[in-house]
């Protein structure tokens, strides 16, 4: 089997799962708050989806900078639907706009001999301390209260002041460097061509460095995913690693159907991401107070079946109409296209 098809296999899952976080009405699949400075099983997801993208690069080849522009307009674009719709404050940065702006910082403002060096991550996350320590307003404590944090006055500049969501997905121009760098990590990771046992000891060191900076440092190298610390970085590309191993090692024992569903997912990634994040804001737009289509569909369900098996039917509905639609997207040719 193909490298790239097991990459394909590898971010079908991802997406889906990206997806099944938002509509999924469950605390253990939430992200985690500014204050927990933990990592919940949803701040896994993107960072995979960054990783995979690094997993995809080219050795001498770079992603030009004007699709990395539009993906960050997509992006805008797009949350600018909520604020219209429900009179919501706009949110300018998300999880495409971070990637754009991530994928310009490792593709096109560095030499292409310095993306391909380990120099690449220590410059990041060297400039990345040296902001968050530096700009703070309590430099022995950097990330104690998040008004006072230098992303946050940093961002304050760019969008007046404006404060983080209780539960997000990534906001924080300041983060952009360390998701650079976890973008690199996938690239670098896939350079390797690593064996089963050396990738499970590069995800579990990931993981374990991670955790154990965290500990030892907890006031200044937190795992925090609103602000993509090394230690996030270094955690949550231990995750990735693991994750991928443990696909690709199960590929060989999943039906056909299923290998193939889950490749053309991956490959209509962008697509499915769209689709699911139209269908979640229409199921879930309350048209009058504490009524929408998702909340009507649990009350009219839960009348038959149980809480668990509500929502067991409800996310396999949701995760049917987005494969469904991958498959019609991948068997008429019809894709988004960056320039």
């Amino acid at each position: 089997m193909s490298r790239a098809l097991e990459i394909d296999i590898f971010r079908g899952l991802n997406i889906l799962e990206m997806e099944n976080t938002e509509s999924c009405d469950d605390s253990f699949f939430d992200h985690a708050s500014y204050d927990d400075m933990k990592m919940n099983y949803a701040d896994t997801i993107f960072p995979c989806f960054s990783f995979i993208s690094g997993m995809l690069l080219k050795r001498d080849k770079v992603v030009p900078a004007r699709k990395s522009i539009q993906l960050i307009g997509l992006g805008m674009a797009f949350n600018s639907v909520p604020m219209l719709l429900e009179n919501e404050k706009f949110r300018p940065l998300g999880v495409l706009q971070r990637h754009g702006l991530s994928s310009i910082i490792l593709n096109n403002l560095v030499p292409i001999n310095f993306r391909n060096s380990v120099l690449f991550p220590l410059a990041m996350s060297g400039l990345w301390l040296a902001v968050s320590f530096g700009h703070a307003t309590d430099k022995s404590k950097p990330f104690d209260n998040q008004e006072h944090t230098a992303q946050q006055k940093i961002d304050s500049i760019f969008f007046g002041g404006r404060t983080y969501h209780e539960n997000f997905d990534p906001e924080g121009l300041l983060g952009s460097f360390m998701t650079s760098v976890t973008i690199w990590s996938g690239y670098w990771f896939m350079q390797q061509n690593l064996s089963n046992l050396h990738s499970f000891l590069a995800g579990a060191g990931f993981l374990g460095a991670g955790y154990l900076v965290s500990k030892v440092f907890p006031a200044h190298f937190p795992v925090s995913k609103p602000l993509w610390t090394p230690a996030f970085a270094l955690t949550s590309n231990g995750w990735s690693i693991l994750k991928y191993l443990a696909v690709k090692n199960a590929i060989p024992y999943l039906p056909s159907l299923v290998k193939n569903l889950l490749a053309i997912v991956g490959k209509q990634s962008m697509e499915v991401y769209f689709l699911g994040e139209i269908l979640l804001l229409i199921s879930k737009y309350e048209f009058t107070e504490n009524t929408s289509i998702w909340k009507m569909a649990q009350s009219g369900l839960n009348k038959i079946f149980s809480s668990a098996i509500t929502k067991t039917i409800l996310t396999l509905t949701f995760d049917i109409s987005l494969v469904g639609f991958a498959y019609w997207c991948n068997a008429n040719g019809w894709k988004i296209r960056l320039l």
